[in-house]
């Protein structure tokens, strides 16, 4: 997946952005609890900041697991049946994948724009929440665009054994 294409340029940027949100959520825990314990004095607006960055962390670095193929599996049928069913049940995963996440992303349009028209805010920060729903919806996108690739690059045949 070393290949010099827009899309793994993208998600890699999309993977930093993820990985500054986790570190982002670290710190601001780890001083809160400190501030809190040491001078009776909480962050205000820390939670709201932690939440903030998880939704950040979690749908801008999925994108990057469907792309190399990271995600969990459980060999089951491998050892009953031959490579080549396993391969096609393989492609059916990743189909159903693709429609699965093509089919989360189209029923996340809604209440993002409902986000944007009604204005609800962060209690504590004041950002607005359909800011959140921005990254929601890009990495949920990617994800789809990761596992489109995946198919099309291996002409319908994913690896057998992850890289």
């Amino acid at each position: 997946m070393q290949e010099n294409v827009w899309l793994v340029r993208v998600i890699a940027v999309a993977s930093a952005a993820a990985a500054i949100a986790l570190v982002a959520m670290m710190l601001v825990t780890v001083a809160d609890v400190a501030l809190a314990n040491l001078l009776k004095r909480p962050i205000i607006g820390a939670y709201d900041l932690v939440e903030s960055t998880l939704i950040v962390s979690v749908f801008l670095g999925i994108p990057a697991t469907f792309l190399r193929n990271g995600n969990i599996v459980v060999d089951v049928v491998d050892f009953f049946v031959s490579p080549a069913t396993v391969r096609r049940l393989k492609v059916l995963a990743e189909i159903a994948t693709l429609v699965f996440l093509v089919l989360l992303l189209y029923n996340m349009i809604t209440p993002a724009l409902d986000a944007y028209k009604f204005g609800g805010k962060k209690q504590e920060l004041g950002l607005p929440l359909w800011v959140l729903w921005l990254p929601m919806l890009l990495g949920v996108l990617l994800a789809a665009l990761a596992v489109l690739y995946r198919l099309v690059r291996s002409r319908g045949a994913p690896d057998i054994e992850k890289p």
